[in-house]
This record gives C-alpha cells, structure tokens and sequence, in this order.
C-alpha cells in the first residue's frame, strides 16, 4: 500500500550522486515503491536537467564535484522553492546536513544507508508534504480570486445600484433547482434597487444539501453589501469542506454562531436574521438553526401545518451568542415555507394572528408555490415596497397533491 501511494504522489525522482553504483541502486529501490527514479553524477548535470524538466522531488548528495549538494540546493530553492529536496550525507558531515536544511532541504538521510526504508520514510513524508504544499497553494490562490471578485462586486455595488442589482441577481441561486426528490425555489423582491433579504441553497455532497433564507437589518446598498459578505462566508465553509472535510458547514449552529462572531468581530454596524438548514436526501431529515429569524418557517406535512419556532439572537448582535440546532425527519409529502418580516407587512390583515393563519392556509397545501403568491400579493405590479420580501420553499411528495 505504502509503494502504491508513494507511486501516486510523485512520478519523478532526480537521484544525484557522483557515485554510479549508489545511483544505480537507489533508483532500483525506488522503482520498487512505484517512482521513475533517473540520475544525474554530479550538481551542475542535475542543475541542468532541473532547468529544463523539474522532478517531483530531489534526492542529492551533499560532497559531489564541480556543483556541490549545497551550491545546488541553494539554486534549485532560488528557482523552485517548493520542490521537495532530501539531502544524503556521511555520518561525519552534520555540519553539512544543516547547513543544507538551511538553505531549503526537507530532510537527511545519513550514508551510508543501511536500510533503505528509512528513505522510503523519508520520501513519503516529502512528498506528503509536498502535496499538502500544492494544495495549500491552490486553495490560496482561488481565496485570492473570490476576494477579487468580492472586491469587484462590492465596487460596483457602492458605484452603481443598477450594477449592483444584477450582480446581486446573479449571486442568487438558480431557481426551481431539484435535490434528489427534494425542490426548492424562491422568490427575493427588493423594496429598492439592492435587497438585504437574500436565499441561497447548493449541493454539499451525493446527498446533502443546504440552504438558508437572510434578513438583514434595513435595506438598500448598505444591507446588500451584508449579503455579500454573507455569501461569500457560506461558499468559503463550503469550498473548505470540500477541500479538507471540515465539517462546520454540515453543522447549522456551528455555522451561525461562527457567522455571528466575525459579524461582530468586524464591525459592520449591521446584524441580519437567518434560517440554515441542510436536508439529508437519504434519510429524509432536516438539520437547522435559526439566528434571530421571524416568521417561524411553516412545515405542512399533508395534513397539519406547524410552526419551526426557534427563540434566539440575531446573528452580529452580541459576540458569543449560541444557537440551538433542531433535526426533524421529513415528511413524505412536505411543504417547508421560510419567508422574511417583509412578507407581513405586504398583507391585508390588520393584525399577526390574521397575517399568520393567512399564511398557515396558503402554505399549508402542497400545490403552493411562489409564483402563486408573487402574484396573489402583486409583486410583480412594480409597486413601491415598504420592505424588502424573501420566500423559500422546499418541497416533496406528488405536485399535484
């Protein structure tokens, strides 16, 4: 197993020693553990051959003519300082050994080697930490990128609202979107050019999904730029599970309460409401935490409709804070309605109790969707909202129930 994942990691090794016979010996073995090993007899030859065609790691000698190991150590690690380099030194050079870990080697193998496992060893650990390198690289370089386009839109947001209403209509997620037999579609409608509301839901893995529904506090440029940021934090948890496993976007309180603390960390001046949830398609369950959010979302299981009711803080208001997590297994026929404050005050009803059992009703059927409602209520009439409006549906089961 150990030769296999060596093999995998590295397909070229340069083994430089002024001696033939340990050259040919060490490539022999490390042909066993599954590498294409070729020599070079002394530094400049291997300098040369660097130049033109890199290995994935560098195995050296350290006393060789014409270029030492040091000299060509010190110019592989001026040209490419992340390739893996492991230096072969006498037991009487330790001096020589440090001086080249100094000057960029990873490692040292005392000569001469009585156990070529010991290299082997060696090897697998350069080159683990070789790759871990390149992907710690890659992943810096995409963070680069999403902060240059975080950057840009935020740019365009303060610069133009008519920008900033397209690209804040880009960042939403596409519509009617189906998630094993799960379907989940929403509607955001600004009460200016930019919306403080905004809905997100992606794939996390085979079967997990997550989505949220935000509201955050006023509206317009100001509250928009929130959402930015605000995605921006959902997609750099998501890219990290992705990349390492880590497990906090899986977890809705971890999630928000980590979402809170850099909220009030950086000092926005803002807080926002928020449901999160992630949906399990195989099991049918539904994990999620709610950061300060009302309405309560609506769950109509076929037969009854219940309120989601979750108590606590909005997110950015008081470092700290903790949310509570709730799992609920899902019916096989489910509508799950998460809407924003703004809904309310679009209704006719003269008081909550009213606007509610409005709401209960409409929801609590499976035909429901939001294209009903947008126009029930007249959102699409270009009228003057008081509040900005987010819905988000999530549902099962047969759609004509």
């Amino acid at each position: 197993m150990e030769q296999e994942q060596l093999g995998q990691q590295a397909k070229r090794v340069l083994v430089v020693d002024d001696s033939a016979s340990v050259r040919s010996v060490l490539i022999a073995y490390l042909a066993q553990l599954g590498l294409r090993a070729h020599g070079a007899e002394d530094g400049m030859s291997a300098f040369e051959q660097i130049q033109s065609d890199p290995p994935d790691l560098l195995l050296c000698d350290l006393r060789m003519p014409r270029m030492d190991g040091l000299e060509l150590i010190e110019k592989v690690h001026a040209r490419l300082p992340d390739l893996p380099v492991v230096v072969m030194s006498g037991a009487g050079l330790v001096g020589d050994a440090i001086r080249a870990l100094k000057l960029g080697a990873w490692d040292y193998i005392e000569k001469p080697i009585l156990d070529l496992d010991v290299l082997g060893l060696s090897m697998r650990r350069a080159l683990e930490r070789a790759a871990l390198v390149e992907d710690n690289r890659r992943y810096r370089a995409n963070l680069e990128q999403m902060n240059r386009e975080l950057q840009a839109s935020l740019s365009l947001l303060a610069d133009d609202e008519e920008a900033g209403r397209q690209i804040q209509a880009l960042m939403l997620p596409r519509n009617h979107q189906r998630f094993g037999p799960f379907e989940f579609s929403y509607a955001v409608v600004p009460s200016a050019f930019l919306s403080g509301d905004f809905v997100d839901a992606f794939e996390i893995d085979d079967h997990r999904f997550a989505f949220y529904l935000a509201d955050v506090a006023g509206h317009g440029v100001s509250s928009a730029l929130v959402t930015v940021v605000l995605r921006a934090f959902v997609q750099r948890h998501s890219a990290e599970h992705a990349r390492t496993g880590d497990g906090l976007v899986l977890s809705p309180g971890r999630l928000l309460e980590r979402l809170n603390d850099e909220l009030s960390r950086d000092n926005l001046g803002k807080h926002l409401t928020i449901f999160y949830g992630v949906v399990d398609t195989r099991d049918g369950s539904l994990v999620c935490a709610n950061a300060g959010h009302f309405p309560w979302p609506l769950l109509h299981d076929g037969e009854q409709t219940v309120s989601l009711e979750q108590p606590s803080l909005p997110a950015g208001l008081l470092p700290g804070a903790r949310y509570r997590e709730r799992r609920i297994t899902l019916p096989e026929r489910l509508v799950l309605a998460v809407f924003s404050d703004g809904l309310l005050e679009l209704l006719p009803h003269s008081c909550l109790a009213d606007k509610q059992a409005f709401l209960r009703t409409f929801f609590g059927r499976h035909s429901a969707t939001v294209e009903q409602l947008r126009e029930e209520l007249r959102l699409d009439a270009g009228l003057t909202l008081p509040d900005d409006v987010a819905i988000v549906l999530i549902k099962r089961g047969d759609e004509h129930g």
